[in-house]
Parts: C-alpha cells; sequence; structure tokens
C-alpha cells in the first residue's frame, strides 16, 4: 500500500479529482484484453507532458512502479500491472494539436482514438492507414507502444511506418523530443522507432508525429471462399505475381472464419478457407485489379467469390 505522502504527491500534481485509490477504480485499470488481473495501487490522469514527468520523477524518489496505459485494448499485458504499483492512464491527453494538409503530418496526444485520427484526416482527402482490429476504440498511444497493425499491413505497413517523431518522457522525468517533421530525415540515432513497439519500457509517449498520406479515390471489398487452405494459399500467391498489391488480404481458415461468424455474426460462410481482399486507387483501377483478382481465386478452385456494393457492407 502507498503511504500518505505518495498519495498526496499524486494528488498536488494531477489534482484530486484525477488520482484515484478506491477500489472500484483500480479494478478497471487492473487488466487488459488479455482479462489478466493484477490490481495496482493508484490510477492517475494526467493531463500534460510536465504532470507525466512530475509523476515518474516523483516515482523514483519514492520506488514505486509506472505503467502506462491508453484504452486497454491490448492482448500483451503491456498495460497490466503486475507489480502494482501507479496506473498513468493517457485518456485526458486525448488532441489533435495540428493537421498540416501541406507537409502530410498530424501532431496529436497519445489519448487519442484512432477512428477519430483517421474521420478527421478524411474529411481532408487525406489517410492514416494503419487499422488494427480495435481501431475504433484504441489509442494512438497505445498503437504506438504496441506498434499495431492491421488488414492494411500487406500494402501500407503498421504503425512504426507512420510514427514521424514523438515527445517521451524518460523515466527519469526526462522529456524528450524524437524524429522530424519532414519526408526525409537521415541524421542522428532513430529513437522514435526504438521507443515504437517498446510497450512503454523505455518511455511515456505524451505526443506524436504521424505521417498522412493522400486518401484513396476508392476502394472495393471482395470476400471469396475455398473447399480448402490450399487453394486459397495459392490464390495469394497468383495475386502478388499478378503484380497486384491488395490493401487488404485477409486469410481465414475454417476454424477461424468460425469463431469469427460465432462472435461477430458477420454472415461469414462456413467453408474450408476465406480470403477477405480490397483494393484501391482509381475507380478504374480498382474495377480492373478487381476482375483479375476474382479470375485467380476461380483458377484456384474458390467456389464463390462476392464483391461488396457500397463503403458499409
Amino acid at each position: 500500500m502507498f503511504n500518505e505522502a505518495v498519495k498526496m504527491g499524486l494528488k498536488r500534481i494531477v489534482g484530486e479529482k484525477f488520482a484515484s485509490f478506491s477500489k472500484e477504480d483500480l479494478l478497471c485499470y487492473s487488466y487488459d484484453a488479455t482479462n489478466k488481473m493484477y490490481l495496482p495501487d493508484a490510477v492517475v490522469f494526467p493531463r500534460t507532458s510536465e504532470e507525466v514527468s512530475a509523476i515518474l520523477k516523483l516515482a523514483n524518489s519514492e520506488g514505486f512502479f509506472v505503467v502506462p496505459r491508453g484504452a486497454g485494448t491490448g492482448f500483451t499485458g503491456g498495460s497490466v500491472p503486475v507489480n502494482g504499483g501507479v496506473v498513468l492512464s493517457l485518456e485526458r491527453m486525448n488532441g489533435i494539436i495540428e493537421i498540416d494538409a501541406d507537409n502530410l503530418f498530424a501532431i496529436v496526444e497519445p489519448g487519442l482514438v484512432t477512428w477519430e485520427l483517421q474521420q478527421e484526416v478524411e474529411k481532408l482527402g487525406l489517410f492514416y492507414p494503419p487499422d488494427p482490429t480495435s481501431l475504433k476504440f484504441s489509442t494512438i498511444g497505445g498503437n504506438i507502444a504496441e506498434c499495431a497493425g492491421g488488414p492494411r499491413a500487406v500494402k501500407y505497413g503498421v504503425t512504426r511506418d507512420y510514427v514521424m517523431g514523438l515527445e517521451a518522457v524518460l523515466p527519469t522525468g526526462e522529456i524528450i523530443n524524437t524524429g522530424v517533421r519532414t519526408v526525409k530525415g537521415v541524421v542522428g540515432y532513430d529513437l522514435t522507432r526504438l521507443i515504437t513497439g517498446s510497450e512503454g519500457t523505455l518511455a511515456v509517449i505524451t505526443k506524436a508525429v504521424l505521417k498522412l498520406i493522400p486518401l484513396p479515390e476508392a476502394t472495393l471489398t471482395m470476400l471469396a471462399t475455398f473447399p480448402d487452405v490450399n487453394g486459397a494459399a495459392k490464390a495469394v500467391s497468383g495475386i502478388i505475381k499478378a503484380k497486384i498489391v491488395p490493401s487488404t488480404l485477409e486469410f481465414m481458415d475454417s476454424v477461424s472464419a468460425k469463431c469469427v461468424e460465432e462472435y461477430a455474426r458477420v454472415g461469414l460462410p462456413q467453408t474450408g478457407a476465406v480470403l477477405l481482399i480490397e483494393v484501391d486507387g482509381t475507380s478504374e483501377t480498382i474495377i480492373k485489379d478487381a476482375g483479375i483478382i476474382e479470375g485467380i481465386c476461380v483458377e484456384n478452385g474458390s467456389a464463390e467469390v462476392k464483391k461488396a456494393t457500397g463503403k458499409h457492407e
């Protein structure tokens, strides 16, 4: 248990309203998507980088653990307070500081939900590609800490490929800035990529400079079913050999498809294997690519190739 001096110190830093020691609150921040539960001694909700710095300095002087946390959607245990201590929730640091459409970057805080960033930049005809399956509720800071990826990785890469720079707080409490805001950045140690994917073990991310790209004109989604996994695997090879790089290319065997359908009820057919394919680009390009992909799937034994009729299907 924390002594009163530590509790008072945390309250002074973030304000009494944003430091909690009640068991009810501690339970809410004791687990992530793994459902492994370890109770912290406190939860704090800083609003600024300076408050994060002060918390880490206090942790050094008083000798307690600090575990950074976004939305707790990860499956790696990165935000679980295994050794107790303080959960440092970054959910209040959730703003978009700047979207620079001319230079194709955005500066955001770590508690911003990934989906919200994508919606905002798309209004400007821009695109932030990383798409973890939890993107509608996971946060940018958590995505960076885990180097999250999703179905678009086959064409666009993962979170690491879009982090241009960071503001981060070291375990000592020192605030550092890494990276660049330009397309070309070749000088110095690449601390940005070192911190990305480190699960909060090296620093607490407090701001991120993220690369944006032009929004594709159109997308088309397809679902191909196969009697067995061999046919689906050959179709994937055929698509790549045809020099088509889909924006999404997901493979599911019968067990995976059954599990997804039982959980989400999205209408997946029960068959040997399923390919979920998305192509993007100009309207003419996606129609051409979709036709080639459909032919490749049929050649490799696909029983049916469905095309989405709208954006939400």
